[in-house]
């Protein structure tokens, strides 16, 4: 038998985009894990909350540049591909030259914002100044990395996520050390959180327009370049991004700007702390997702449909095998991990903050994948009403259940659960087999046994909780966190994999194992 198996999928680059993602995400981790702590117990969790929610303000921000920036790769791969170089770099210059103005617009409400900020959110008065310096912090980075964005295409359009995410890695490795030496040096502040960030900026974006140079030298930048009319061609359907954007906000981004109002800064500090590891984990997911798109791209460039479809259904079960892991082990262990991490805040409560937060990842995770059909097939459109009608409704019956309920918290972080997974099953599953030209449900199958394997995860972290005293060490916890992730990852490897892709698997590790 044959150990090799047509998963359409470019595996030796789809592999190195994705452990490179890895690295990135386990930097983001220790980042985290290091310095919310510090922050929550020098200045409380408000003050960590008011981190979180300055980044909000600027995704918020980012639907005024997401209709330009999120269908720029689709247009210029598509016309690269083709070899049609003339009218690739016209995409490239004409959205680098409006990415700047769009950028030198937005500094006015930029600043009003900043401005007014306690006229409108629950700022304790103490902490008002360094509460401004960090918006406006945050909101000069965002606005300089949205000037210089284009630039940072060079890696999608060739495959080579590895080196973003390397140069990811890096810089946020010099940004935990730039703010833990102002620490160390002036005491904790929330607004060096803003600083690190700047001096992230201020390394990737020249090695963006470096490797813009060595991996895209056909894509010059030049103002004769400029058209209106492909500005306009990338707007018709990227508009559509912003609208599920906008939809992606109402149902789950406005949770801490919602609770600072109607609850209070101290609450929005708990969600805050909530939502940290699960935002880290969706953003991994959707990383991983990332580095099988433009492998996905290239097929329908081509024109390859059947490779496609077997490049889709491979990248969904590799998102399968590990997806539920840790959100299972969150699940199961994250009271014991809140009580070890921040010991001074009510560790029970933000863990069912966060368990509200990922259950529903065993379905939503391995879709991932999916979402990139839609940018790929141009099906945008029919995508964003469906979603901005879940995430109106959404915000709608947050409201009435903070008014009406005594449910608080609770409602802010529960309410999207159930309107996230009508959407995905009624919509995003199905339709994405559509648009390929498969029938309906040929994804149901790999999300069935995520699911499964979800309980199962959810069942193996129980036991180990029930043997092992979790919370007296993290020796202890990672023991058990570690112990359930092997397990996890042997079940579903059985669960998930078929009989021939078991035996390649295996095959490969013991050819591994056999040279060392």
């Amino acid at each position: 038998m044959s150990n090799k198996i047509d998963t359409g999928l470019d595996n030796k680059r789809v592999i190195i985009n994705i452990f490179f993602s890895v690295v990135v995400f386990g930097v983001n981790m220790f980042i985290s894990f290091f310095i919310t702590p510090y922050i929550t117990s020098n200045l409380g969790s408000d003050a960590y909350g008011f981190v979180k929610l300055a980044n909000d303000f600027t995704n918020y921000a980012s639907l005024f540049s997401l209709a330009l920036n999120s269908m720029a790769s689709r247009f210029i791969m598509l016309k690269r591909e083709q070899h049609d170089l003339e009218n690739a770099r016209k995409y490239y210059s004409s959205i680098t030259i409006a990415n700047i103005i769009l950028a030198a617009l937005m500094m006015i409400p930029s600043i009003i914002c900043v401005t007014l900020l306690d006229s409108f959110l629950d700022i304790p008065l103490h902490m008002l100044f360094e509460v401004r310096l960090t918006f406006a912090l945050t909101f000069a980075n965002f606005l300089i990395s949205l000037a210089f964005s284009t630039f940072g295409n060079c890696y999608y359009l060739t495959n080579r996520l590895d080196i973003n995410s390397l140069l990811t890695a890096v810089t946020n490795i010099l940004k935990v050390a730039a703010i833990i030496g102002l620490f160390f040096i002036f005491g904790p502040k929330i607004s060096f959180m803003g600083w690190g960030a700047l001096l992230c900026s201020a390394i990737y974006i020249p090695c963006n327009i470096y490797f813009h140079k060595k991996l895209t030298p056909d894509l010059g930048i030049k103002i004769r370049y400029f058209d209106l009319r492909k500005i306009r061609e990338v707007l018709s359907s990227g508009i559509w991004n912003s609208i599920t954007k906008l939809s992606q906000i109402f149902s789950s981004g406005l949770d801490l700007l919602v609770t600072n109002i109607f609850l209070g800064a101290q609450d929005m500090g708990y969600l805050s702390l909530a939502k940290t590891v699960p935002n880290m984990m969706v953003s991994l997911n959707s990383t991983i997702a990332n580095a099988f798109s433009p492998n996905m791209m290239m097929l329908y460039a081509k024109g390859d449909m059947e490779r496609l479809k077997r490049a889709t259904k491979s990248s969904m079960k590799f998102m399968c095998l590990f997806v539920t892991i840790p959100n299972a082990i969150l699940v199961t262990m994250g009271t014991e991990f809140f009580t070890l991490w921040v010991p001074d805040q009510p560790a029970r409560l933000i863990n069912i903050l966060s368990i509200l937060t990922v259950v529903n990842s065993c379905i939503t995770g391995p879709l991932q994948p999916l979402y990139q059909i839609f940018t790929i097939t141009n099906k945008i459109r029919q995508s964003s009403i469906v979603t901005i009608i879940y995430g109106f409704s959404s915000i709608v019956v947050t409201f009435v259940c903070l008014n009406t309920t005594g449910l608080g918290l609770y409602a802010v972080a529960g309410v999207s659960l159930i309107g996230s997974l009508i959407v995905a099953l009624g919509y995003h599953l199905p339709f994405s087999a559509i648009y390929l030209g498969m029938p309906w449900y040929t994804f149901f199958p790999e999300i069935g046994k995520s699911i499964i394997s979800f309980l199962v995860q959810c069942l193996i972290g129980t036991g180990v909780n029930i043997f092992l005293n979790l919370e007296s060490s993290w020796v202890v916890w990672f023991s058990g966190a570690i112990l359930s992730a092997l397990i996890g990852l042997l079940i579903n490897i059985i669960l998930i994999l078929n009989k021939e892709e078991r035996t390649v698997l295996f095959g490969k590790f013991l050819k591994k194992f056999k040279r060392i």
